[in-house]
């Protein structure tokens, strides 16, 4: 994207067309939004730089916008460039800047974040409420709630939805589209892993694939209550999980809608709920792969993991934790499994117990037999 469109697009200067453009790009990739971040702090941190030692704006001359209420505010002086672009970043949040009297205000775009060891909340000015997962980020526009309810996210995040029959509510990530009116659902797309997810709680959703030229195609997939979609990135493959002794879906017959019995589903005795506790005090996990739940833990806590045996990540595990810090959910591993922990820092390194195979040796051997 060319420079000077974005720069115009910052300051409120851009064309309708430009500001059109600046949309439709962002929405490309993830690495687009990256993008535009990162130019957005430098240009936030250049106008704090040049107000620096002119001239304070008075509360009268501010742009009135919507922010996210944070939990605690910290305020200190900015002395020199690197700690602006320190309190941009740290505020997670793109802003429209000041422009002359005669111009009109354009649209923007807000990011919020939760950080790598950290959860956030935020309520929408729709009313919508969403949870972010450790390392994740929420980007929406200024003309959120008025002239559409669309968000885009990557990471991990649940959803409240806030009624309202006239503007469905539209989540995108890099592969999918996720589109409610009032209803609650988990949505789960970090960069890095192979797969995209979306787990419906309560009320319905649309979920359909964005091409790659942002758009969506016609069909998309309707979801009941405890149903999760999976999509593999690799293949572009989708599956329909859904719990045994729930009902089976029921299609209309429209064009718009293909039947979930067109893409393959199974059945689980998992309970898919507890893949949305990640959000709750108490933490549930069920037959995960410590691969996985390493993974898991390094956002949660931001920590890095390493496995000195790889063949470490394919025992499963399952736990429940309340706000535990590292070292107890670590332990508890070691309870769980063959696995012994070291801790040097940030880094965790989890090796092979043999002692605990030992102790249960019994359980290896009937284990064993039963395969």
């Amino acid at each position: 994207m060319d420079k000077d469109i974005l720069y115009r697009f910052f300051n409120g200067s851009a064309a309708d067309y430009e500001v059109g453009q600046v949309r439709a790009w962002v929405e490309l990739s993830p690495e687009n939004r990256r993008e535009l971040f990162r130019e957005r702090k430098l240009f936030d941190a250049m106008l704090l730089l040049a107000d620096h030692g002119k001239h304070n704006i008075k509360p009268t001359q501010q742009r009135s916008i919507y922010r996210p209420q944070p939990k605690r505010m910290i305020r200190f002086r900015i002395p020199q460039l690197a700690a602006m672009l320190a309190v941009v970043f740290a505020l997670g949040m793109i802003v429209h800047s000041r422009t002359g009297k005669e111009e009109q205000l354009k649209t923007a775009w807000y990011e919020t974040t939760a950080p790598l060891g950290a959860k956030s909340q935020v309520t929408l000015i729709d009313g919508t409420k969403v949870w972010l997962n450790a390392g994740s980020r929420l980007l929406y526009s200024t003309a959120f709630g008025n002239q559409n309810r669309e968000v885009l996210l990557e990471g991990e995040a649940y959803f409240e939805v806030a009624k309202n029959a006239t503007l469905p509510f539209d989540v995108k990530t890099s592969r999918l589209k996720v589109r409610a009116i009032g209803t609650a659902f988990n949505v789960k797309d970090y960069p890095g892993e192979s797969t995209i997810e979306t787990i419906l709680v309560e009320g319905k959703v649309e979920v359909s694939q964005i091409e790659k030229t942002g758009t969506e195609p016609n069909e998309v997939v309707l979801l009941q209550p405890k149903q999760r979609l999976t999509l593999k990135k690799n293949t572009n493959e989708m599956f329909v999980e859904t719990e045994v002794g729930e009902e089976k879906q029921v299609m209309p017959k429209t064009q718009e809608i293909i039947s979930i019995s067109k893409i393959p589903t199974v059945e689980t005795t998992t309970d898919l709920m507890i893949h949305t506790s990640w959000k709750d005090r108490r933490w549930r996990i069920e037959s995960e792969e410590l691969g996985s739940f390493a993974a898991k833990l390094e956002r949660r806590f931001n920590v890095n993991i390493a496995f000195a045996d790889n063949d470490l990540s394919k025992y499963k595990f399952n736990g429940t934790f309340e706000d535990e810090p590292l070292e107890e959910v670590l332990r508890a591993l070691e309870l769980a499994a063959p696995v012994k922990f070291t801790i040097k820092g940030n880094q965790v390194i989890l090796s092979r117990n043999d002692k605990f195979k030992d102790a249960y040796q019994s359980l290896y051997e009937l284990d064993n037999l039963n395969h």
